[in-house]
């Protein structure tokens, strides 16, 4: 059987690498993008989380050996009994060390195995939530995020070949070729809510209606971008966003990008007043604009401080503005003033 992956013309001459796993998934795209003629190479992380995990990183050094391919590992043991914290840790970890392999050795764009089961199970788990369009489509085809690593920052994209693909297809690609992977027991355990989506729902919907799925996520996301609307200004480090009813679904956008996923609480938190996220990013407004920026605790000088005040540039923000002057600019060229 043939699988269409899309985006494939964004990953033309990008220095790329792809997150792997050796499971079903990763290990299908290797082979794909493989045959297709595509330069990349691997990124692993070992979690120490069951037996097989040893025997998939040596599977994983025995394929970039055959075919050629640069591979960077990671060691980081975590334990599965963690449940939710599990995978919000382990989620950062491979993040961080992602970025790590971005900025040290110039990868410009980064693959990820996402398929279309994996959209739908977002789509419920955002459902049980009560969440609106702009939080149901959850993973981007292709989307532009920053990768950070000690004091370098570095503007990425980010790809999703398989998308639109089932994993039923994958797994047909796999076994027709008789291609090795690993499955991870762990994605059994129901006990992880994405598990419990996976096995209650999303994979059974799927395997009836993909090609209707497929296409309606297209549609979500073609709304979605015309819902939230377009930022003031994006440098993918700092936004600007016009107030709006919609303003905080670009503000959500904004900080996924710097690495935050906002609860409901968070997202009525920025709006009532200005805030810092996860120790992370900082949310500040005046009367008509939203600004988000990374955290910074940069020392200021008293003059720009007074320029600051008579601008009247949210505090929050103004340590990452002392770092980055030329934006105190925007403040005239968009008309920021309050």
């Amino acid at each position: 059987m043939s699988i269409k992956l899309s985006n494939l013309d964004a990953l033309k001459n990008k220095k790329c690498l792809l997150a792997f796993s050796h499971g079903v998934d990763s290990t299908a795209l290797f082979y794909l993008l493989n045959e297709l003629g595509l330069e990349f190479d691997l990124a692993f992380v070992n979690y120490k989380t069951r037996a097989a995990s040893d025997l998939e990183e040596a599977s994983a050094k025995e394929l970039c050996l055959k075919f050629n391919k640069k591979i960077y590992i990671k060691t980081a043991p975590l334990d599965l009994k963690n449940g939710s914290n599990f995978e919000k840790t382990a989620r950062d970890i491979r993040h961080s060390f992602f970025d790590e392999i971005c900025i040290k050795f110039g990868y410009n764009s980064l693959i990820f195995a996402h398929q279309l089961n994996d959209c739908l199970e977002w789509f419920f788990m955002q459902l049980s939530k009560g969440a609106g369009i702009a939080n149901l489509c959850g993973f981007e085809p292709l989307e532009t995020k920053m990768a950070k690593f000690e004091n370098i920052k570095k503007q990425i994209s980010v790809a999703r070949p398989l998308i639109n693909i089932s994993r039923n297809e994958i797994l047909n690609f796999l076994n027709e070729r008789d291609i090795k992977y690993f499955t991870d027991i762990s994605n059994c355990d129901i006990k992880f809510k994405r598990n419990y989506m996976r096995t209650k729902f999303s994979d059974a919907f799927i395997n009836e209606f993909s090609s209707g799925v497929a296409k309606s996520f297209e549609f979500l996301r073609n709304d979605k971008k015309m819902l939230l609307g377009e930022f003031i200004y994006d440098d993918g480090e700092f936004f600007i966003v016009k107030k709006s009813e919609n303003s905080i679904n670009l503000i959500d956008k904004a900080a996924k990008r710097l690495g935050v996923l906002m609860s409901q609480k968070s997202r009525l938190l920025c709006q009532k007043s200005d805030c810092v996220m996860s120790h992370k990013i900082c949310i500040a407004s005046n009367d008509t604009h939203y600004f988000i920026s990374p955290l910074n605790k940069q020392k200021m000088d008293k003059k720009f401080k007074e320029e600051c005040r008579i601008l009247k540039i949210p505090p929050l923000i103004r340590p990452y503005l002392y770092s980055h002057r030329s934006l105190v600019d925007l403040f005239h060229q968009y008309k920021l003033l309050s």
